[in-house]
């Protein structure tokens, strides 16, 4: 189910970061998973007919549940970053998306999990063909040198802070950069924890003949006493920790003119929102 988790975190993260494209992928996106499902899967007709419904009862509840909840999000994030956000406002955002995140895979699980019990030795097989070409990109991380590994966080992490603020002179630019090197490493802590994560659910599909229940993707993908999830916790805490205090040393080095920018941005995309949660 590994694409039911990134589907979920990809919309919220398009929901808070994009606005062009979100009514089109929005309004699209049951037949994005779908066709996700089909691809990691290779789905029969009675599966897939299921998967349809099953995706429609979800989203028509994200709709009416969640949309919401996004917006107020937005509106909150749009006050904090009108005067430079502070890292303690930054980390009550960032948790309250996780729980946001955190909600809709339970819910995902919920209406699409029992697909599991119908999935066949080959399906099984297919999902981890899908799921070793999906991590290509993932590995050519873990064999870069530590001093590559470094330029690819900064200029990812530069890239999304200057597309929220708009473009940096010069001088601003290398302050910032140089602030983000400070940043610890979550990069491979998360693909070991991704890995380890994707070797429990393969292993728990193999060895349920009569299918693994929702209850048991819960365990395997949310529940934080795995060893995995216990692994990783103390490196995602560490980065979060120290990337809203960069924030906030970064917030307070900006012009007022990138504030705003924040901050229309923020405020456009609560009115793209809304607009979606009305037409629910």
């Amino acid at each position: 189910m590994r694409h039911v988790k990134s589907t979920i975190l990809a919309l919220s993260v398009l929901l808070l970061t994009s606005c062009g494209i979100i009514d089109l992928a929005y309004n699209n996106a049951a037949s994005f998973v779908a066709s996700e499902f089909d691809d990691a899967f290779d789905l029969n007709p009675a599966q897939s007919d299921q998967l349809d419904s099953r995706l429609q009862q979800f989203f028509s509840w994200h709709r009416r549940q969640e949309l919401a909840r996004y917006r107020q999000l937005l509106d909150q994030a749009a006050l904090a970053a009108a005067d430079g956000i502070s890292a303690g406002e930054f980390l009550a955002l960032n948790q309250d998306i996780r729980l946001a995140w955190q909600r809709s895979l339970e819910k995902a699980i919920d209406s699409l999990g029992d697909l599991a019990v119908t999935l066949s030795p080959a399906q099984i097989e297919q999902y981890q063909v899908y799921h070793r070409e999906t991590s290509e990109d993932f590995e050519d991380y873990l064999q870069m040198s530590q001093q590559q590994r470094e330029i690819y966080r900064v200029k990812r992490n530069f890239d999304r802070l200057e597309n929220w603020f708009g473009d940096f002179d010069y001088y601003l630019a290398q302050k910032v950069r140089a602030r983000l090197e400070s940043l610890p490493e979550l990069y491979e802590p998360w693909l070991r924890y991704r890995e380890a994560r994707h070797q429990a659910l393969i292993a728990a599909l193999q060895n349920a003949p009569g299918g693994i229940t929702p209850q048991r993707l819960k365990e395997i993908m949310m529940d934080p006493s795995t060893d995995y999830a216990r692994a990783f916790e103390p490196a995602r805490e560490a980065f979060w920790q120290a990337y809203a205090k960069a924030l906030e040393d970064i917030s307070s080095w900006v012009t007022d003119a990138h504030r705003q920018h924040v901050v229309a941005r923020l405020q456009k995309y609560a009115r793209v929102v809304a607009r979606l949660s009305a037409d629910s």
